[in-house]
């Protein structure tokens, strides 16, 4: 009896280790180790295939060690996804927190932001046009840096985003002096208000690229402290030295960009003083690296192109008679800066979503059988509904929560320009919520060519009908640009992303 104990235990030594689903890979596996009928027999089985299904029985009663494990780490994998859901929101509410701020200036201290029509014009075209041009940048470090820092390679990460930084900043440059050239040439604002716009378009453009090396490096907290530290800086230059509103604005990213610089080069040292061996690694080769990034640089463009393709609609919009060449209507303004919080802090929640439904997909494909694809499908797809329906519950709830709140400030009543642009600024962007979720699916699949087709249909149906229903009807109506166009981009991605969720464990492979 003692020797066909040990036996026992021989066997299931061997077969613990394996994940079986039938009991008929029990009795291959059996067989492949030697054990036959004979085997069976003596220890009271008729055969190998009933010893096999008394040994599949066990080990459904006693999970293998790793499922014991998994059992027994229920309470901390609680703890790992607070830990992942913070990572996430951190790299996305760094950049609601700043315009949080400057919004909330705009509702309730209108004065302290008042500057003339001429340079509130040049400086608002500045910062789209840094954000619209730096977008690709932006994509390709996050892409290269966050490549490298898994490989545990601080050393190779840090060379590429500076070496994608440095290309950033000198396209910028090369952009500003067209810029400047352009709009000397067409007389868009007087010199000295170009020569301000170009200097704010360099340092905004700089400071976005170094926010998002900042984010590879893990310190997404870093970017809020940044900002608010220029902040206060400018506050107490503010209170010491009175400059002008021009001046502030102007050195605010400027004192930014000081901070940020200093936070990415004492991660760098940081990152390399832990990992010295990394010194060592070969770099890529700088062709292949650029072709490779290509696809997210053309995304990064067409993403920030399209976030803003209705304020420029609706800028061109301002009559000639008023002396403007460029010009936001402040209703328009207010309205859409509304509803853009709420979808930069929805931002945050659909990056931890769709982070949460690929490792979701990825535990499915892992633990299912093979031939369990169909069940896969059926799980992704529910997954997927819950996901778009948490992102549209929570884009509600923020919008209207920002409403109430500066609503609330001692101001007369909206105009109904306000009123009309945040409600279609509102269903759009809550639209673009969604289709976010889809992006970000799309770009872990390897299908980052489709995100970019859909972007760009929505981008070229956001300005033409912006611009033709903002000359026509009023600047108001650039909005619905932005909302027939979210719409085109929700459907183009959703559809490609059904198509991948049609058949998951042949993406999943490819991935």
């Amino acid at each position: 009896m003692n020797h066909k104990s040990q036996q026992d235990r021989l066997i299931d030594s061997r077969v613990n280790p394996v994940r079986v689903v039938h009991a008929r890979e029990v009795a291959a596996l059996m067989e492949s180790l030697g054990y036959t009928d004979r085997s069976a027999k003596e220890r009271g089985f008729p055969d190998i295939f009933s010893l096999a299904e008394h040994l599949f029985a066990r080990l459904q009663q006693n999970p293998a060690p790793d499922e014991k494990a998994s059992q027994n780490s229920e309470r901390l994998s609680v703890w790992a996804e607070t830990g992942c859901a913070m990572r996430k929101f951190s790299l996305s509410l760094a950049y609601a927190i700043p315009w949080m701020v400057m919004l909330a200036l705009e509702y309730w201290k209108p004065d302290a932001l008042r500057v003339s029509a001429e340079i509130g014009g040049a400086l608002s075209l500045s910062l789209i046009a840094s954000l619209i041009t730096t977008g690709g940048f932006v994509q390709m470090i996050s892409r290269s840096g966050n490549f490298y820092y898994g490989l545990e390679e601080p050393v190779l990460a840090h060379r590429t985003c500076i070496s994608l930084l440095n290309i950033g900043l000198t396209s910028s440059l090369v952009l500003a002096l067209l810029g400047m050239m352009a709009g000397s040439y067409f007389h868009l604002f007087a010199s000295n208000y170009l020569v301000l716009a170009a200097i704010n378009y360099l340092a905004l453009s700089l400071l976005w690229m170094l926010c998002a090396v900042l984010s590879v490096q893990g310190n997404g907290w870093f970017i809020p402290l940044v900002f608010f530290l220029s902040i206060f800086v400018g506050g107490l230059i503010k209170i010491l030295a009175n400059p002008g509103t021009t001046t502030l604005l102007v050195l605010c990213p400027l004192l930014a960009v000081s901070c940020a610089l200093g936070c990415v080069l004492a991660g760098s040292y940081h990152a390399e003083n832990k990992n010295p061996k990394s010194k060592d690694s070969a770099r890529p080769r700088g062709s292949v690296l650029f072709i490779s990034l290509v696809p997210f640089y053309v995304y990064g463009t067409l993403y920030f192109s399209f976030l803003f393709a209705d304020r420029l609609t609706a800028g061109s919009a301002v009559p000639w008679i008023s002396g403007l060449s460029f010009g936001i209507d402040a209703a328009y303004k207010e309205g859409t800066d509304l509803v853009l919080l709420a979808f930069l802090i929805t931002a945050a929640v659909v990056e931890y979503l769709a982070d949460a439904f690929l490792r979701f997909w990825q535990r499915l494909a892992t633990e299912l059988p093979q031939h369990a694809n169909e069940r896969l499908k059926v799980s992704l797809g529910k997954r997927h509904l819950k996901s778009m329906f948490v992102i549209f519950a929570a884009f509600v709830a923020i919008a209207l929560s920002a409403w109430f709140a500066f609503s609330r400030s001692d101001r007369p009543v909206p105009a109904p320009r306000l009123l009309q642009t945040a409600v279609l600024g509102g269903f759009g962007y809550l639209m673009l919520s969604g289709a976010l979720l889809e992006i970000i699916i799309l770009a872990s699949v390897n299908a980052i060519s489709r995100a970019s087709r859909a972007v760009a249909v929505g981008v070229a149906v956001n300005l033409l009908i912006g611009y033709a229903l903002s000359h026509l009807w009023g600047v108001q109506y650039a909005a619905v640009g932005l909302l027939v166009g979210s719409a085109v981009v929700l459907w183009i991605a959703n559809a490609a992303v059904r198509r991948v969720l049609h058949h998951p464990d042949y993406h999943y492979s490819i991935s």
